[in-house]
């Protein structure tokens, strides 16, 4: 975990073009990151390669960066971008997020499951239903910062969560 201070005087350099202070970012925040943009894109494929995406292009984006603000949300807002956008290039593969066969026990642990059992219902969930949630629920934005970024109206925003939560509840059942 880095400090505020460290955290700005990375971005600074990361600005500059520092290859190692862009390093240091990477490792700190490419599994949050990544993360994000698996829950938008449903692919560990694409997921991929938008945090590729984000991080050749932090020199230049971070260019824009307020150094008032904290890194982190700023970083997760730019990773939603480059994620939507890779929905809208390309319409989404299907990809099973993992194999029925779970062989490793340390998967077989309740709450491993159980985040599996959730990733799946996200997953088989229609994507404009999908980033409502991931948007709102897991990321905490607002339905006007939702509309905004995918080009909606808040109450469209609110329709979405609502049948995509409704759907959830329905494919979990009791395990909600």
């Amino acid at each position: 975990m880095i400090t505020i201070a460290e955290e700005r005087r990375l971005a600074e350099r990361a600005a500059a073009g520092d290859r190692d202070a862009l390093s240091s970012l990477y490792e700190e925040y490419s599994e949050q990151l990544f993360a994000v943009a698996y829950r938008l894109t449903g692919s560990s494929a694409d997921a991929a390669d938008v945090l590729h995406e984000v991080f050749s292009r932090l020199p230049e984006t971070l260019q824009s960066f307020d150094r008032g603000r904290s890194l982190p949300p700023w970083l997760r807002t730019v990773t939603t971008r480059a994620a939507l956008e890779q929905l809208r290039r390309e319409r989404q593969r299907c990809e099973a997020p993992l194999p029925d066969g779970l062989e490793d026990e340390t998967l077989r642990t309740p709450w491993v499951l159980d985040f599996i059992v959730l990733e799946r219902a996200l997953s088989s969930l229609p994507e404009d239903l999908r980033q409502v949630i991931v948007l709102k629920a897991m990321l905490g934005y607002s339905h006007e910062e939702i509309g905004k970024l995918l080009g909606i109206r808040p109450a469209t925003s609110r329709g979405r969560l609502y049948r995509g939560r409704a759907a959830l509840h329905a494919q979990l059942g009791d395990r909600r």
